[in-house]
């Protein structure tokens, strides 16, 4: 069932939960390419993970972007591989839409050692690259595909994030079969169908680091009011919530794609989690 999922991702992050506020500060593209040759990838494997230079987005106003359209970012696979998702029957308004993950997608998670912080952020970005470039027991690399889901764990009263971790979605038909990693910090697993509520927006253009964390929950507050004001209450309240992220790392200000999520709490059987051991 959904609580299973639910339960896994609650148990995972709340096992490294240190309460403290969480930096939603965007990781700048040589920052990132420096933590990549200090963990050891070579020049080549540098300039498969991290994309061409993107051009600004000129849809930007008061330093806020226009999030980029999924059907704009998903049009060409061979540029970036999207997880199937599906438009649920429910009627949306301009704060949220509806949408559903379907069962036995592939994902590569981890959480954050120790949470909340920019090295355990870029720490978790390399056990994962690493996990697509060979780290898995047949030594297959894999493609990494779209969105990136964090799971972000919060305290209710005072809204401090306590836990984190995240997921790359991995398209495995394209390689016939799955392969375990060989870090135990790393998992491979196939979710059950995931149904969401969810409020895209654009990057923070060039707003502070503190702007930033802010305009996420800003983002999260007003996911939670449109679906108030639209009577909407069967999501998840266990203090938990998902950011996707559809552009890969590297990109420039403004070209990115982020969705604040709820998790839609239904009594429908769905297929369990299961962790892939080959």
């Amino acid at each position: 069932m959904l609580r299973l999922l639910i339960f896994s991702i609650l148990v995972s992050i709340a096992l490294s939960s240190e309460e403290s506020e969480f930096d939603f500060s965007g990781i700048g593209r040589d920052e990132f390419e420096a933590h990549l040759r200090e963990h050891g990838f070579s020049e080549e494997k540098i300039r498969q993970i991290l994309p061409e230079q993107a051009e600004p987005n000129r849809n930007c106003t008061k330093k806020i972007c226009a999030p980029k359209p999924l059907k704009k970012i998903c049009a060409d696979p061979e540029r970036l591989d999207c997880a199937p998702r599906v438009k649920l029957n429910v009627t949306e308004s301009c704060g949220f839409k509806a949408s559903k993950f379907p069962s036995n997608l592939t994902w590569v998670r981890t959480r954050i050692h120790p949470a909340n912080t920019r090295q355990g952020f870029l720490n978790a970005h390399m056990r994962l690259h690493h996990y697509l470039h060979g780290a898995n027991k047949l030594r297959v690399t894999f493609t990494r595909g779209a969105p990136e889901i964090s799971s972000l764990l919060y305290n209710k009263t005072t809204g401090v994030i306590t836990g984190y971790d995240v997921a790359f979605y991995i398209n495995t038909e394209l390689y016939h079969i799955p392969s375990a990693p060989t870090n135990p910090d790393v998992n491979l697993e196939l979710w059950e169908e995931l149904p969401v509520y969810s409020r895209a927006f654009g990057d923070y253009g060039g707003q502070t680091n503190n702007s930033r964390s802010s305009y996420v929950k800003k983002q999260l507050k007003q996911l939670d009011q449109a679906l108030k004001k639209a009577n909407i209450t069967n999501y998840v309240h266990d203090g938990l919530f998902l950011l996707a992220v559809y552009n890969p790392l590297g990109h420039a200000h403004g070209r990115k794609r982020y969705e604040v999520m709820r998790i839609i709490d239904d009594a429908k059987p769905k297929n369990k989690t299961r962790k892939v051991d080959n």
